[in-house]
C-alpha cells in the first residue's frame, strides 16, 4: 500500500513515558516494557485514557546501531512520575506524516516514503526526534495494524 505524505503543523502534547537507551534490534522489548510500566502508573491516576501508545526516538546513531526510546502514552497533562515513567513532550512543530498499515517489522516503508516525498519537494527532516503513534491494540492482526509516523521539518528556506 502507498504511503500517502502530509505536511502539517502538530500541536504540543505532554506523555508520560519510560526511557530506554537501546540498539535498533532491542526496541520491541524495550517498547513493550515500557508501554507496561507507564500503563501501570497512569491507570491508578485515572490518566490512561482512549490516546494512542507513542514511541519518539531520539539520540539516534546509525553507526553504532543505538538510540533512546521514549515509549508510553499521551496525557491531558503533565506528570510528575516515579523515575522510571518521566513526563516528556512532543512539540508544535511542522512535520511530515504518513499512516502505515502493516506490520511494525515494515514501518520503515513509512519513514522511506517521508524521505522521499521531502526530497521531491526540497525540504529537509530534521532526523533528531520522530515518533509515531500505535493506534493498534495489542493482539490486531499485523496486516491490519495502523502506526502514524511523523518525521520534523527543518524551516523552509
Amino acid at each position: 500500500m502507498p504511503h500517502e505524505v502530509h505536511i502539517t503543523q502538530t500541536p504540543h502534547r505532554d506523555l508520560a513515558v519510560v526511557r530506554t537507551a537501546t540498539t535498533f534490534p532491542g526496541i520491541p522489548a524495550a517498547m513493550g516494557q515500557a508501554f507496561g510500566r507507564v500503563a501501570a502508573y497512569l491507570g491508578p491516576l485515572g490518566l490512561l485514557g482512549n490516546s494512542p501508545a507513542v514511541g519518539l526516538y531520539t539520540d539516534m546513531d546509525l553507526q553504532a546501531g543505538t538510540l533512546t526510546v521514549s515509549a508510553g502514552f499521551r496525557v491531558g497533562r503533565p506528570v510528575e512520575g516515579d523515575g522510571t515513567v518521566v513526563p516528556a513532550e512532543l512539540p508544535a512543530t511542522e512535520v511530515a506524516t504518513t499512516t502505515h498499515v502493516g506490520p511494525y517489522a515494515t514501518v520503515s516503508e513509512a519513514y522511506d516514503a517521508i524521505a522521499a516525498a521531502m526530497a521531491l519537494q526540497g525540504r529537509e527532516l530534521d532526523e533528531s526526534t520522530m515518533w509515531e503513534e500505535y493506534w493498534s491494540p495489542p493482539g490486531t492482526p499485523d496486516e491490519d495494524t495502523v502506526t502514524e509516523v511523523f518525521c520534523p521539518l527543518k524551516p523552509a528556506a
